[in-house]
């Protein structure tokens, strides 16, 4: 089924094929469960600068509810990451995203006006992957959706009413993601977690190393993003700020990574850096004259040792 067609056209009221119950009392648990995981979900917003990642957070709501979908559907059990074709999925999820729709329109917004959205801009791309967003959310999701009494099939409903919450904030309250945009990631996240085996729930990722990612600003914060690592945002208009008085802005960059090393941190990586070939480059020029990424490098060769640190190519890397 092509993407474009998983909308059909939105019903002016929720139908009870949607809502086989068609109570009162379960519309109400499902929207008691999703503003529930609402407030959780907020203490562990996936953040850009500072501020929550509109396609980033669109994306884990509509991935947790078409994963919900996928154990709602699918009994047995299926290597993680293993994708799962079936007829019974290209049935149910088109339900979910005329529910979000009906959600939508319920707010004001007609998602369904336009065609959809397939080709996310750049700045709008979910920065988690499937795996990274049901390691660090679907057990509070699944629990707090059986603390209201809701199965998997009625967690992927109230998925979908989580999700209408976060479009509402993203797309009509601070506004920074186009609302059909924000509807294409919605439904390339229901889609994807709906196909995809999840990991059981309990599963907890590998212990990995405390990694702190330096560099361009956006190569840095996508790397970090997707791997899970420590990264360094500045908001544009506190580095205004500093400039406009006269302060050296690296010297919150230096503050930065030395917290990351009284932290004891695993490794500093510099990415999509030949960090042997600058040091070489720069070691005769004024230091004050390199870019932020050029004068980190120059200044982990010249301290990280004392602290601790031994460089490995593009790394430095704690002593054991």
């Amino acid at each position: 089924m092509p993407l474009s067609d998983s909308f059909k056209k939105s019903p002016k009221k929720e139908p009870d094929r949607e809502n086989p119950l068609g109570t009162p009392e379960m519309q109400k648990k499902r929207y008691d469960a999703a503003l529930e995981f609402m407030k959780a979900f907020q203490e562990k917003l996936p953040l850009v600068g500072g501020k929550p990642h509109a396609g980033t957070v669109l994306s884990v709501a509509a991935r947790l509810a078409g994963t919900s979908l996928f154990r709602a559907l699918n009994k047995k059990d299926f290597e993680p990451g293993v994708v799962v074709l079936s007829e019974e999925v290209n049935q149910a999820y088109p339900q979910l995203l005329n529910l979000f729709a009906f959600y939508c329109k319920k707010n004001g917004m007609d998602v369904m006006s336009r065609p959809l959205v397939t080709n996310i801009p750049e700045k709008d791309k979910p920065l988690m992957g499937t795996e990274q967003v049901l390691a660090e959310y679907q057990d509070s999701y699944h629990e707090i959706m059986r603390k209201h009494g809701l199965d998997y099939l009625e967690g992927a409903r109230a998925g979908m009413i989580v999700c209408s919450m976060v479009f509402n904030y993203h797309c009509m309250k601070v506004k920074d993601i186009d609302p059909y945009v924000a509807t294409g990631i919605v439904a390339m996240g229901v889609i994807e977690g709906a196909k995809t085996a999840p990991p059981p729930q309990g599963t907890k990722p590998e212990k990995k190393e405390r990694r702190f990612v330096l560099g361009e600003q956006d190569v840095a914060m996508r790397d970090a993003i997707a791997n899970g690592s420590g990264y360094i945002a500045i908001n544009p208009e506190i580095l205004k700020m500093l400039k406009d008085k006269n302060i050296d802005p690296f010297l919150v960059y230096e503050q930065a990574v030395l917290k990351q090393m009284e932290e004891k941190v695993d490794r500093f990586d510099f990415v999509q850096m030949d960090v042997d070939a600058v040091l070489k480059d720069w070691s005769a020029k004024p230091f004050e004259q390199a870019p932020i990424p050029v004068r980190l490098a120059l200044w982990m060769k010249k301290n990280a040792a004392s602290h601790g640190y031994e460089q490995k190519g593009n790394s430095w890397v704690i002593k054991q």
